[in-house]
């Protein structure tokens, strides 16, 4: 046990390098930054909120048929040269977002391309160098390194709005294609071939892929976190307006949403802290509780107490990420990781997709989301109770082969 952080010594680049990653990635810099894009938008072009919010389902679409195939490709040739192909993909796509002219079908495709262009920036990437990289911390590094995406929920918000007010949108989606820039040395440096990823896959320990298929792990999995996946990020993109229609300041519904971010690193990394010593199901369960109760806090009191209510609803926004990173390398191992978290974040990422788009017409119907957030709650209840029904024994991974023995000095089973 006095060696459980032993791995950071030698992990620490390819942690930082995830952590940017995560921040800049094409997840983290289109969700978190639409909110501030709305008003702009819809001044401009006369699209309603749930136009302008199901923008990135076209993102998630393509994410969603991309991310299977990207984590067969990742189990076999790495991290690296996928990240060297895709930020720069990444950068194009939200560029050409700053030159649209057109119909909002054409602004949705350019969302559409970004997912395509920039799927090998998301966290299917990012995790599996964490997975790779750690075993006796695992938990923890998973919740450091996509704190990055809480970072990006703490500063997107505001750093966008002031950008389209001052410059307007176009200069918005400049700033962003800049940002997914920033990540390219530190992936220079930080994503190089691990031991564990420089195995053949036939030679890991853990579960094959129809193994994994027919197990109820997996199935588990896969319902509780697209109730979860479904109902949190239905009301990320609408903070800003919500809370404008509220009557605050575009300015400080911004910082108010910004609040979220705090939330997320805060639960990311008591999660990942947690999640090394707990069952973690007993840990995911208050989690999504707690952000349950912030949606109904931000309901029954309105502005007064919205940003005790953002941090609420951001202690588990994200941490969703890490459950699945963490939850597929302890069910299932190493072997078939790639497409087995692929296959249950792609999935997630739709159902992620489709919740502002329907607490979009929420408002649209009556005026206001007092629907919307009620769904929300009564979702994560749902999600949180079907992930504690998870075993507490993996009968698919040799615990005595996870890349250590028991006579290693870090080695701990989990």
């Amino acid at each position: 046990m006095t060696n459980r952080y032993a791995e950071f010594r030698t992990g620490w680049p390819a942690l930082l390098a995830a952590t940017v990653g995560s921040g800049v990635g094409v997840t983290a810099l289109l969700f978190y930054s639409l909110g501030s894009f709305t008003g702009a938008l819809q001044d401009e072009f006369g699209w309603s909120r749930t136009a302008v919010s199901s923008s990135f389902l076209y993102t998630t679409v393509v994410l969603t048929v991309a991310t299977v195939p990207l984590g067969w490709l990742l189990d076999r040739i790495g991290p690296r040269p996928i990240a060297f192909v895709s930020v720069p993909g990444l950068t194009l796509s939200l560029l050409l977002l700053s030159r649209f002219q057109g119909e909002l079908l054409h602004f949705h495709l350019l969302f559409a391309l970004a997912g395509l262009l920039g799927a090998g920036t998301t966290s299917v990437i990012y995790t599996k160098v964490i997975n790779s990289s750690f075993f006796t911390s695992r938990g923890l590094a998973l919740g450091i390194s996509l704190s990055g995406l809480g970072l990006a929920a703490l500063g997107l918000p505001l750093l966008v709005n002031t950008v389209v007010q001052q410059w307007g949108w176009r200069a918005g989606f400049l700033a962003l294609a800049a940002l997914s820039l920033t990540v390219l040395p530190f992936a220079f440096f930080g994503l190089r071939s691990t031991a564990p990823a420089t195995v053949h896959p036939a030679t890991l320990n853990g579960a094959t892929r129809s193994a994994a298929l027919k197990s109820r792990p997996f199935w588990t999995l896969l319902v509780g976190f697209v109730l979860v996946g479904g109902s949190i990020p239905a009301v990320i993109p609408h903070m800003v307006p919500m809370l404008t229609d509220a009557g605050v300041s575009a300015t400080a519904a911004a910082s108010i949403a910004g609040l979220i971010g705090l939330g997320v690193i805060a639960g990311r990394l008591c999660v990942g802290f947690l999640v090394d010593r707990f069952f973690a199901p007993l840990v995911a369960a208050p989690l999504f509780l707690t952000t349950a109760a912030g949606c109904l806090l931000l309901m029954w009191s309105g502005p007064a107490l919205a940003p005790v209510a953002a941090i609420m609803i951001g202690i588990s926004f994200g941490a969703e990420a890490d459950l699945i990173a963490f939850f597929c390398g302890h069910y299932f191992g190493l072997k078939s990781y790639g497409f087995i978290y692929g296959l249950i974040y792609s999935v997630f990422s739709l159902a992620v997709s489709i919740g502002p788009i329907w607490a979009g017409a929420f408002y649209d119907h009556s005026g206001n989301y007092r629907g919307a957030l009620v769904t929300v709650a009564v979702m994560l209840a749902a999600g949180a109770a079907t992930l504690l029904t998870l075993p507490r024994r993996r009968p698919l991974v040799d615990d005595n082969d996870d890349h250590r023995s028991q006579s290693d000095p870090t080695y701990v089973t989990t």
